[in-house]
């Protein structure tokens, strides 16, 4: 009889994985992309961009052939998707069998995935000595980018803007405790936070441009999780306009910045990772980073949360199918 499938909470998947899995985990899925040997679907995103009730839903997809392992990623979440009162569901199947692994609650890999790889990208792109990180947001995405972000660059200050001053200040004493060492203040306002920094991280829930030109220094990599926030301007001016997935993120910025913009794009942070692009060829040249995510990403690192709870024993046994007590083959 087939083993069942393993449920694995976002609590599990807290104890399994350690920050340097999840960017371990990033790159490992960026060179199996880089070799060709991720399966996609045609389209590889089925959507419906608010329902009548105002919630968002997306399905992607992708087969692993490396490990090899199928994932079908389901996620619905209001417009501010921000909101903890969302779901975020992967299930890993066996490509070999389509046998179902297991159903993983990925609220707290998304999160990671989404500041780890944002982080890791930065890294191939900053100068060797950034050390000054703005950023504007205070939320769970914020938070835990910091934490990313100093555990891959030896940063000297963090500022923190946000729109409220109260959550800002929550924040800056929440990662005073956590990062010891980095000293880390609040700011009146975004550009006391963005002028002289050498990275800029933007991780708001912003429908409208909360960046300008003028306040982003030479050297600077500006990285952003929504396609409205670094704004026309600086994205037309920057030297380096890196994104995750050009076809993913073609129709966000025709919507925002008109037909023209998918040209705006230099570079993919495949193509900077893996040396097929130089990226930034002098020090003073400013880079802009978008990211939507990739789904190879949230399943590769879906998959090691399982193995690791396979080994630990770890997880809740889910009678399915074949494995379930009293099913009968039809």
């Amino acid at each position: 009889m087939a083993q069942g499938p393993v449920f694995l909470t976002a609590a599990d998947c807290q104890r399994l994985l350690s920050h340097l899995d999840v960017v371990a985990q990033i790159e490992r899925a960026l060179a199996w992309d880089a070799a060709g040997t991720i399966e996609w679907p045609t389209p590889r995103s089925l959507n419906i961009i608010g329902d009548k009730w105002g919630n968002d839903f997306h399905v992607k997809m992708c087969v692993l052939d490396s490990v090899p392992v199928g994932g079908i990623r389901v996620v619905s979440h209001p417009l501010d998707e921000s909101s903890p009162v969302n779901t975020r569901l992967i299930l890993l199947v066996d490509p070999t069998t389509a046998w179902p692994l297991a159903l993983i609650d990925e609220s707290w890999s998304y999160v990671q995935r989404t500041v780890g790889s944002i982080a890791m990208a930065a890294r191939h792109l900053a100068n060797p000595d950034a050390a000054t990180l703005a950023i504007v947001g205070a939320g769970r995405l914020a938070r835990t980018a910091a934490e990313y972000y100093s555990r891959l660059f030896s940063l000297q200050e963090i500022r923190v803007a946000s729109r409220t001053s109260a959550r800002r200040d929550e924040t800056v004493a929440a990662l005073s405790a956590k990062l010891a060492g980095v000293p880390v203040r609040s700011a009146d306002s975004i550009e006391a936070a963005v002028r002289g920094a050498d990275l800029v991280l933007t991780a708001t829930s912003a429908t409208t441009a909360l960046l300008e030109d003028a306040w982003v220094g030479p050297g600077a990599v500006v990285a952003c999780v929504g396609t409205a926030e670094p704004g026309r301007e600086l994205l037309e001016r920057a030297d380096l306009f890196v994104v995750d997935n050009r076809d993913q993120l073609r129709k966000e910025l025709i919507a925002e910045y008109g037909e023209g913009s998918p040209d705006w794009i230099d570079a993919t942070v495949l193509e900077i990772v893996t040396g097929k692009h130089p990226g930034r060829t002098d020090q003073a040249q400013r880079a802009v980073l978008v990211t939507e995510g990739i789904a190879s990403q949230d399943i590769a690192l879906a998959y090691l949360a399982y193995q690791r709870a396979r080994e630990a024993g770890v997880g809740l046994e889910l009678p399915f199918g074949a494995a379930a007590p009293g099913f009968e083959q039809p």
